[in-house]
């Protein structure tokens, strides 16, 4: 009865044992920029909107990766209400030009231009960090640099460094 529940056993944990965990290929973003026009190259495809590299950045399951490009998608949809807020004030202030006082009409206007211009600052630092993270996790680490270092003996030198992780 025990050898009986012992090869029930073994064969139910084969496959659970058995499985290790398979890390997912990550391919490099690149970005290009012609002229003021950002595009970003992932897998031989052009993508021009930042927001559309949520699932290759998210795939990686880096928590650094993740928090920094939703604090990046948190902070753009802030950007848009402040600038959906400010148009339906513009359209009132068009159809009842008497109703909001020119005072108030420019200085809703000229703060949210200064809050927008804010948060898309810090909104590109933080997409930025996500997608050098990124880009580091998916060269798995491995460089090549040049590297300068004075020595006592023989004076400075200069030498290619490669960093590779086995």
């Amino acid at each position: 009865m025990k050898s009986k529940l012992l090869l029930f056993f073994i064969i139910l944990s084969g496959p659970i044992l058995g499985q290790k965990e398979v890390k997912k290929e990550l391919f490099p973003i690149v970005e290009t920029q012609t002229g003021f026009r950002k595009q970003f190259a992932y897998k031989r495809q052009l993508i021009d909107n930042p927001l559309a590299l949520q699932i290759p950045l998210l795939e990686a399951q880096d928590p650094f990766v993740s928090r920094e490009f939703l604090i990046y998608k948190r902070q753009q949809n802030n950007i848009k209400w402040i600038s959906g807020i400010t148009a339906i004030l513009s359209f009132y202030t068009l159809l009842n030009k008497d109703a909001v006082s020119d005072g108030f009409y420019w200085s809703v206007v000229g703060g949210s231009a200064v809050a927008n211009l804010y948060l898309g600052s810090v909104s590109v630092r933080h997409f930025r960090r996500a997608l050098n993270r990124y880009n580091d996790l998916a060269t798995d680490g491995s460089k090549i640099s040049l590297k300068y270092a004075p020595d006592d003996r023989f004076g400075p030198t200069v030498g290619l460094v490669w960093n590779y992780k086995f």
